[in-house]
């Protein structure tokens, strides 16, 4: 809002900007940007005796979360695939059904639906920026998301993989959603489609997205096609030299890490999913060691910033390292992720002259109340990343202006989107042989306590571990689960079933089909 002020005081301020800020600090907030920093809210007061006051205590201010890389869809398609390793996905006949549905039939309504649920939970849980990468459908996913992105508030990219959604992103471009091009997956990738990008994204100045290199099945196909692996590909074609979006790229030969540190392009790491979607793990322990900087992102399933943080700890441990500094950790959901983007002189920290990006932390919670009071940095960030979860996300906002106040959004009414969204899920629930619980009495809580606003689901034996999908509120997302230790079993015999087009196989890179 054009000629607004706003002074946010009392607040426990984390940067995330070069010089480390970290204390207690007073924000001049302008229309749509960070003005200044002080240490005393009263020299703001007096300057501008009519500015909005935001008290800030018992909170932590840090910058708005930049998702690097999501699937959108994910958020629904989640319910059947949690627990069902990805290279699993297209040999499960009720998971096959549901993917088929929502990549090949599934109308732009009901996509809208999809995304808007996604960015819904992203926004509640502290992201302000995010970067969908869609799927190649004619241009109706394309025209949902950006539809989606718009009326969710969250800024963002939003991937074009098709000439139909070229010609839509050139229609529609804004501020606040921008165009980006995906490079095509490992199985359609030529010399002469992957130039065409190259020549797109050089006369349109648009960034391209990268998703190759996350399966070992995707790197033997480049080998197959190109004799070359997916980094020196792009280092040999000069993608380094535009801005890119450098998803996953994980199955590294000899060479190429030093490829990828001197292009100095952040990686995009899917920490948390890997382990929901059983991948292999990432050569983190070769990825550190040639000093590349990592960008996290939610990739698939619900967009939580807290879980992806501990999972690339975690990741971190199984690989036998040492744990990371806090700082780096939050940095990669912050400015780095912001870097990986090209968006860093916009957002990704909290300083002067930035878009005023700003989630708000709720740490009122006696847990966080001692770290808080010494002003110890590290002991600060460390109980943040262990104990934070996106429900004690209290207020975000975007370009100045609030978006979400006290848990709530301010610019919907949730309990609409709430009611689309089931409805949706039922429609899914019936094609996938799933059916819904029968209606449960409401148990007394305390004020206090929230009431489940989704009833259970129950699935037929013959689902794979895909029930309960509406047991938790929209916004409150599911526990990721975690990798399996066990052997990878051995590959089935194929199935008649009808089998996924080629597009869908290059979203998720499965690696046994």
């Amino acid at each position: 809002m054009a000629g607004s002020t706003k002074i946010i005081e009392n607040g426990f301020l984390i940067a995330c900007d070069h010089h480390g800020t970290i204390g207690s600090f007073s924000l001049l907030v302008k229309d749509d940007r960070i003005a200044e920093l002080g240490t005393r809210a009263d020299g703001f007061k007096a300057r501008f005796p009519n500015a909005e006051i935001v008290d800030a205590s018992d909170k932590i201010l840090f910058p708005g979360f930049i998702d690097a890389h999501y699937h959108g869809e994910s958020f629904v398609l989640r319910n059947w695939t949690t627990g069902v390793p990805m290279a699993r996905w297209q040999k499960e006949p009720v998971v096959r059904t549901i993917l088929n549905y929502v990549y090949r039939e599934a109308s732009k309504d009901e996509l809208i639906v999809l995304f808007r649920a996604a960015y819904f939970a992203a926004l509640k849980s502290g992201i302000t920026f995010i970067s969908e990468f869609g799927f190649d459908n004619l241009d109706t996913p394309f025209v949902a998301a950006r539809e989606a992105l718009k009326r969710s508030d969250l800024k963002g990219f939003v991937g074009a993989h098709n000439g139909e959604q070229i010609e839509q992103a050139k229609m529609q471009s804004t501020p606040s959603v921008r165009n980006a091009l995906v490079l095509p997956a490992e199985d359609d990738l030529t010399t002469y489609n992957l130039q065409t990008t190259l020549r797109n994204a050089s006369e349109l100045h648009w960034p391209i997205i990268s998703h190759i290199g996350e399966t070992r099945k995707g790197q033997e196909t480049l080998k197959r096609n190109f004799s070359r692996s997916p980094a020196r590909i792009l280092d040999e074609y000069r993608l380094f030299m535009l801005p890119l979006h450098l998803v996953h790229c994980l199955s590294l030969e000899v060479g190429d890490q030093a490829s990828l540190a001197k292009a100095r392009v952040p990686l995009i790491l899917n920490a948390a999913s890997i382990l929901s979607k059983g991948s292999e793990l990432p050569p983190l322990d070769v990825l550190m060691g040639a000093g590349m900087t990592l960008a996290l992102c939610s990739d698939w399933g619900v967009p939580d910033p807290f879980e992806n943080m501990r999972a690339l700890q975690h990741l971190v441990r199984m690989k036998g390292l040492e744990a990371l500094d806090p700082r780096m950790v939050l940095a990669a959901h912050t400015l780095d992720a912001a870097r990986a983007l090209g968006v860093q002189d916009e957002t990704g920290s909290i300083e002067p002259g930035k878009k005023a990006d700003i989630t708000f932390l709720d740490v009122s919670d006696l847990r966080l109340q001692f770290p808080l009071l010494r002003g110890n940095q590290s002991t600060v960030l460390s109980n943040l990343l262990a104990q934070a979860t996106s429900q004690m996300v209290s207020d975000v906002m975007i370009n100045g202006e609030f978006f979400l106040r006290k848990r709530q959004v301010m610019t919907y009414a949730e309990e609409d989107l709430k009611k689309e969204y089931r409805e949706i899920l039922e429609k899914f629930a019936v094609r996938t042989g799933v059916h819904l619980a029968p209606p449960v009495l409401p148990v007394p809580v305390e004020p206090h306590q929230e009431t489940p606003i989704l009833p259970l689901l129950r699935t037929q034996p013959a689902v794979p571990q895909s029930a309960d999908l509406m047991n938790e509120p929209l916004d409150e997302g599911f526990r990721i689960v975690g990798a399996n230790d066990a052997p990878p079993e051995k590959p089935e015999p194929e199935e008649k079933d009808r089998e996924l087009p080629s597009t869908v196989r290059r979203v998720f890179g499965d690696d046994d089909i």
